[in-house]
């Protein structure tokens, strides 16, 4: 397994003149926690890139529990596809805490696209990536048990998101509420098969941490 570099973000990879022209575009926006971003089935008039923070990607079922589907911090960028098809959001974009935003309105990211092929170029990137990502995660629900589920989405926590301590294991700070919303499962069925992963080596609980014992490096 290896970390998919730029995942969510769309400037980054761009040359510099370009990705200056797109963040001088943009507008900041700073979110409380809990402060929504929009909506599911509001209008798309704006695209998104996290400065700081991180914002949770999020549905709700009939019974009104919530899954998450993706959270995304630093450098992400997210509400481009509403821009381009014209659609209404397809899910609720939350600040899960204290979240300053680049702002793009509709407008000027027309602007940008048209006057840039290499936005459009790095889009079409991003997208297969993003598809990639789902085909996986689709066989994954199909084939996989919530033990080798949850083993996979912690392996992947930590190569996008976790630090290395001073023993060289690595540090992911969730919560096992946050990983019961992305693996639409119980709180106490994460806890059980966490317990069951720590019994076994591979990792270890700490208070609002998980330590990854071995990458397979």
């Amino acid at each position: 397994m290896k970390a998919i570099p730029h995942l969510h973000d769309l400037f980054g990879p761009l040359p510099d003149e370009v990705r200056q022209s797109v963040y001088h575009a943009a507008t900041l926006r700073r979110l409380a926690e809990g402060e929504p971003v929009y909506f599911q089935g509001d209008a798309a008039t704006e695209m998104y890139q996290v400065v700081s923070g991180s914002v949770r990607i999020c549905n709700y079922s009939y019974e009104g529990k919530e899954f998450e589907l993706s959270r995304l911090r630093s450098g992400d960028c997210f509400g481009e596809m509403g821009l381009i098809d014209g659609l209404t959001r397809a899910s609720h974009a939350i600040a899960a805490e204290a979240t300053e935003l680049r702002v793009r309105g509709q407008h000027a990211f027309q602007q940008l696209y048209e006057r840039h092929p290499e936005i459009s170029q790095r889009l079409n990137q991003l997208l297969c990536s993003r598809l990639r990502m789902l085909y996986g995660f689709s066989e994954e629900s199909c084939a996989l048990s919530l033990r080798q589920r949850l083993a996979r989405t912690l392996y992947r926590l930590a190569y996008n998101q976790g630090a290395r301590d001073a023993q060289g294991r690595w540090i992911i700070g969730v919560s096992h509420e946050s990983l019961s919303r992305n693996l639409v499962a119980s709180r106490q069925s994460i806890s059980k098969e966490l317990k069951f992963l720590e019994r076994d080596g591979d990792l270890t609980l700490r208070y609002g941490e998980i330590c990854i014992e071995d990458l397979g490096q």
